[in-house]
């Protein structure tokens, strides 16, 4: 398996010799036209961070007065209470609306997740057979204006809209267009598509770059700004967001191969019974190019790593809240420092994993895993919220997991099975995260809440040790088989030097 510096390194190789000129030598002009060609799906996914983003304090605010003022008709004084940091004088009444909405997280997730799993598992085939990238970029931004809509009418009718109303709007109806499995699979099909396997790596790590940008920028004033202009003011903001994106992709990004006409009608094509067989095909079938044991281990480990990042985020919020008193601002702004820390310790590990130490691909995992362990142990002990800004600093370098696991599985499958495999790992994701926001919600945090509800952290602990052993047992692999392979091409020298000397002698 090729590692992550022999990929930067060749990448940086190749830069060179297409452009002949450095960036610096460049003119202004050149520079533009330069960024022009390089940057692609990056603004569209920088909009769709952005509005999700945006919302977060305001619909985490929401979930909280809809289960206290409609679904459990507490009164205003109880729920102003509650809603400005004083839940503590009210600790039943707290449990109870936290019990409430982990419910709803744990049928939310499951409901959210079927259609994109639908969708993704033809689309994925159909995308690389008729080489169609952008329309399933364009389409989830759609859903997700659609949510904003229903959740500016779950404001309006804000004293008879029930909770479970936020839950469908939210999630569910975006869902219908992909959601954010479809734009993964779809950014990551089109990533692969633009760049060569030497510059793949390097473009996945923009990608996940500007993620980490995005987040802190807008979480910094997130909260703040829900305090300022209300519900409507962000979700109108969120709106403009989701509509430059859709704009944006329709008139500004480009396939990067010449769509092929389909024969039977579209719809017809989409949902061929063949194309989601041939996606799952990938698991079974030899072809060179395509290792099936380390598709299924890096499936598992994705399933893992997705599924602990949202089963924690899925309850986070109600453990600080809970235990620390946190409003929407505190965390907005605890996600900030740990976003930031995330982002730099990201650009700093992965310059000193690859150019300086020369890491494999999996070495690295494993060294982020540990990483998160180490962070998880502090996280459940903490007792105070400086102890949650330590273990955020501890967690520097978890925000390169996600970029090796992109890049291992990108070299495990042949080039024109990319999209299917992304679809695959599409699938992996979004089942992760509908079974763990259940188990995370119910099988966890509602029955631990009164007597230890940092026990999440601990279960997070457990699953990546198992997955760190996984890791090493594929690493090792790796280091036999290039032994072997050494060992077979010197036998074979060797032979070819025999046969040599005896055609010499019977000379």
């Amino acid at each position: 398996m090729t590692s992550t510096a022999d990929l930067v390194t060749e990448s940086v190789g190749d830069l060179t010799a297409k452009n002949e000129k450095t960036f610096k030598e460049m003119s202004f002009g050149e520079k533009l036209g330069y960024i022009k060609e390089v940057i692609t799906v990056e603004p569209l996914i920088a909009a769709y961070v952005m509005s999700s983003l945006l919302c977060g304090p305001a619909l985490w605010n929401l979930e909280f007065e809809k289960s206290c003022r409609v679904n459990l008709a507490y009164n205003d004084t109880v729920c102003d209470e509650i809603l400005t940091g004083s839940q503590n004088d009210w600790p039943e009444q707290n449990i109870q609306i936290q019990t409430l909405i982990a419910n709803m997280h744990s049928w939310q997730s499951p409901l959210q997740t079927v259609m994109p799993l639908i969708l993704i598992l033809f689309l994925g085939s159909f995308s690389d057979r008729y080489k169609w990238r952008k329309p399933f970029l364009i389409v989830p931004l759609i859903g997700e204006l659609f949510a904003v809509v229903g959740c500016i009418l779950c404001v309006v009718f804000m004293k008879s809209w029930p909770l479970e109303a936020q839950g469908i709007s939210q999630t569910v109806i975006p869902s219908f267009f992909g959601g954010q499995t479809m734009v993964v699979m779809a950014s990551f099909a089109y990533i692969a598509d633009v760049s060569t396997l030497e510059m793949r790596t390097l473009r996945i790590g923009i990608v996940q770059i500007v993620l980490n940008a995005c987040t802190p920028f807008a979480h910094s004033f997130s909260g703040k700004l829900f305090e300022i202009i209300g519900y409507y003011g962000i979700l109108l903001i969120a709106a403009g967001f989701y509509t430059f994106g859709i704009l944006y992709g329709y008139f500004c990004i480009k396939e990067p191969r010449t769509p092929v006409k389909s024969k039977n009608g579209i719809l017809r094509d989409i949902f061929d019974p063949t194309h989601a067989i041939d996606t799952l095909n990938l698991l079974v079938k030899k072809e060179k190019g395509n290792n099936r044991v380390y598709i299924l281990l890096m499936m598992i480990i994705m399933f893992v790593f997705s599924g602990v990042n949202v089963g924690e985020g899925s309850v986070f919020f109600l453990y600080v809240q809970s235990v620390f008193s946190w409003l929407p601002t505190d965390f907005s702004y605890f996600i900030t420092v740990n976003t930031l820390i995330h982002l730099f310790g990201t650009l700093a590990a992965v310059w000193l994993f690859t150019k300086v130490f020369q890491l494999d691909d999996l070495i690295i995992l494993f060294l982020t895993f540990m990483d998160k362990i180490i962070a998880n142990f502090i996280f459940g002990f903490a007792n105070t919220a400086t102890l949650l800004y330590v273990a955020a600093f501890v967690s520097v370098i978890t925000g390169v997991s996600s970029i090796a696991i992109r890049s291992i599985s990108t070299k495990i499958v042949a080039e024109t099975d990319i999209g299917k495999a992304n679809s695959l790992f599409g699938i992996v994701e979004a089942v992760a995260a509908a079974v763990a926001t259940t188990i995370y919600s119910i099988g966890i945090y509602t029955p631990t809440i009164e007597v230890f509800p940092a026990m999440f952290f601990f279960f997070g602990v457990l699953v990546f040790l198992l997955c760190s052993v996984v890791i090493i047992g594929m690493y090792i692999n790796d280091r036999r088989k290039e032994g072997s392979v050494a060992q077979e091409q010197q036998t074979s020298k060797e032979k070819a030097m025999q046969m040599e000397e005896l055609q010499v002698t019977h000379i």
